[in-house]
């Protein structure tokens, strides 16, 4: 993790350190009432795709020729920096299925010990808490107990299942609503997180929650990691799916850097 990384924007060719870089950026204080920071975060192959087919997979997965040890080291600190971790029910049901990629961070292995030292000197909780954005609340209760101790929400649209609702919350599931219809809202998914005084909420979900964030116009910043690797493939999903976004909303760049020692 030593060898260092080059700034090209704002350009100065300056090497940094890879850790420590993003937990430098300073996200946990950014936040305020009444308008929380909202990041999120992908890593992406040169033709886009973020996720794969695999075989013997129900679901796709984050290509394996892209997934490296030095880019998991910067998702870690952009968690460890979050009050709260925006993911889907889709994550859940790939846990339950023994598919998902990891368990939500932040790591507890040694060598994220600095994350979670530096999340008690801020006085955060070990672990952030968790929001699970569902239309369906097809959610596999089981796959919930991995984060005993740590608070999970199930937040979902007013018109979602009562049914399901109602077996969420007699398994003790904590459930928001947010949006007046089946689906969340992004604007109103912000607002209950804030109202629950969350200030730095990181969103790990996949590309329809980013697409719900963007399209409520809540995001705030967008880490990217881009691979020089080209996968192509029939099967795989991009950065985000959903209605066409008009007026396309730009994004202005902060700052670029180049590893050449990533895989």
């Amino acid at each position: 993790m030593q060898k260092t990384i080059t700034r090209l924007y704002p350009p100065s060719g300056e090497e940094y350190r890879l850790q420590g870089l993003y937990l430098a950026h300073g996200l946990q204080a950014k936040g305020r009432p009444g308008k929380p920071f909202v990041y999120s975060n992908f890593i992406t192959s040169l033709d886009g795709r973020i996720a794969v087919s695999g075989a013997g997979r129900n679901s796709l997965e984050v290509p394996k020729a892209v997934a490296n040890a030095r880019d998991w080291r910067l998702y870690q600190e952009l968690a460890g920096q979050a009050d709260v971790l925006v993911s889907s029910g889709r994550f859940f049901r790939q846990t339950a299925a023994g598919e998902a990629q990891a368990i939500l961070p932040v790591g507890m292995e040694n060598t994220f010990s600095d994350i979670l030292e530096w999340r008690r000197q801020q006085q955060l909780p070990e672990q952030p808490a968790v929001a699970i954005v569902s239309g369906s609340l097809d959610i596999p209760v089981a796959a919930l107990e991995t984060y005993h101790g740590r608070r999970v929400m199930v937040i979902t649209g007013a018109q979602a299942p009562a049914h399901r609702v109602a077996e969420l919350r007699s398994d003790g599931v904590e459930v928001v609503f947010a949006g007046p219809g089946s689906r969340v809202d992004g604007r109103a998914l912000v607002d209950a997180l804030d109202d629950r005084g969350y200030r730095s909420i990181y969103s790990v979900a996949g590309p329809g929650v980013f697409h719900t964030l963007v399209e409520a116009r809540v995001l705030d910043r967008l880490y990217l990691t881009q691979t020089h690797q080209l996968l192509a493939g029939t099967t795989y999903e991009t950065l985000t799916h959903g209605g066409i976004l008009d007026p396309a909303p730009g994004m202005q760049l902060q700052t670029l850097y180049h590893d050449t020692h990533a895989p």
